[in-house]
């Protein structure tokens, strides 16, 4: 099997979850025994290759502006996948840009945020990823969805079951120990002392974290004390810039902005809970990667992340800040309740292996070429 998968988000500045997604899939694909080829084509710079000497993984770097390319695609249906890489078995869409192709092209929706949840996006991003969306719905001979809460967001949307959907989660990495000296030398390198509340996730509206920062100005100075700070750590993405200038002013609140991975895993060590109050998900990576990494969970009842959270995580309405209040008072204050919320979500976060992922992508891409 010979399959195109347009990998822009693997050079993207900040490239999200779908980055990870990418960063896992493609290597694991390679790597099957039933020889799966795979043809990567992006808009990366010139001699980037995130693979490189990776049997199996061939890269096509496209000459034209991604803008361009994106309208050409979404407008003009041209030009075909197969004028930059051959001929292909399938092509892979792991977002909603839709790259025209002859061969059945498989896609995965993440989420419906662009139609749920419109203002969270650009204006000019909105056309451009609805028109995608619905490309995809039209074209798409299967489509993978990231949670039952995607696929039922996309039935509605549909106004019936779509036979082509299927639910292929995303997957978590446990990670090894991190060392202890470079734990606390990480710590000191950005003046915090352990035992903080953190949030990590792209600073951005849908995120929720002015009402965080709201139910943590609500503590009094006991509560403040034994909570420590409220620790953001995150690109800003679209009005990113604008929502911190808001937050980071409160008392208590600290921003470290994009951490490399060895930073951020200390920076995950020193945390007692993690809060993700997001107003929308399609999966919720960053709570099953807290849960992976020990730390004791409050997210939102809402979306993706009840699926992720429930029964091991203390879930809350996102819009309400009193109640998301009340749950890190409640987290932090109750060691015991700390300590037994940790230990099953480690279990949740063993649920789900990249390893399922790559395998039931693999069945999905079989399935298409039937």
């Amino acid at each position: 099997m010979r399959a195109a998968i347009f990998a822009d988000q693997l050079f993207y500045d900040q490239p999200g979850g779908i980055g990870t997604y990418l960063r896992h899939l493609i290597p694991g694909l390679a790597d099957r025994p039933e020889g799966v080829d795979l043809v990567l084509v992006h808009h990366g710079e010139e001699g980037e290759r995130p693979f490189a000497g990776l049997a199996g993984v061939e890269e096509v770097r496209l000459q034209a502006r991604r803008d361009v390319m994106g309208l050409a695609w979404h407008g003009l249906g041209r030009p075909r996948m197969e004028r930059f890489c051959g001929d292909v078995d399938l092509v892979h869409a792991p977002s909603l840009v839709y790259p025209p192709s002859r061969a059945p092209l498989v896609a995965t929706v993440h989420d419906l945020c662009i139609l749920k949840y419109p203002r969270a996006f650009p204006g000019r991003w909105r056309a451009f990823h609805r028109r995608g969306l619905n490309l995809i719905m039209r074209e798409a001979k299967a489509i993978m969805v990231d949670s039952r809460s995607t696929y039922d967001d996309l039935r509605c949307l549909a106004g019936k079951r779509d036979p082509r959907a299927k639910v292929v989660p995303l997957g978590v990495e446990i990670p090894a120990e991190p060392d202890e000296k470079e734990v606390a030398g990480v710590l000191s390198k950005h003046g915090l002392d352990a035992g903080y509340i953190l949030f990590v996730g792209t600073v951005e509206p849908r995120k929720n974290l002015t009402r965080l920062v709201q139910a943590y100005a609500a503590f009094d100075r006991e509560e403040r004390e034994k909570s420590g700070e409220l620790v953001i750590v995150g690109a800003p993405g679209w009005m990113g810039r604008r929502e911190l200038s808001r937050i980071v002013s409160q008392a208590g609140v600290r921003w470290l902005g994009y951490l490399p991975q060895r930073e951020l895993e200390a920076v995950y060590r020193g945390a007692s809970i993690f809060v993700y109050p997001s107003v929308y998900e399609g999966f919720g990576l960053p709570v099953l990667e807290a849960m992976a990494r020990g730390l004791a969970v409050v997210t939102s009842d809402s979306s993706s992340l009840r699926e992720i959270g429930e029964g091991v995580a203390l879930l809350v309405d996102p819009m309400d800040p009193m109640e998301l209040g009340k749950a890190m008072r409640r987290l932090i204050l109750d060691e015991d309740m700390r300590g037994d919320l940790a230990r099953k979500g480690r279990g949740r976060a063993a649920e789900y292996p990249w390893e399922l992922t790559i395998e039931m992508t693999l069945e999905v891409y079989n399935d298409s070429l039937r």
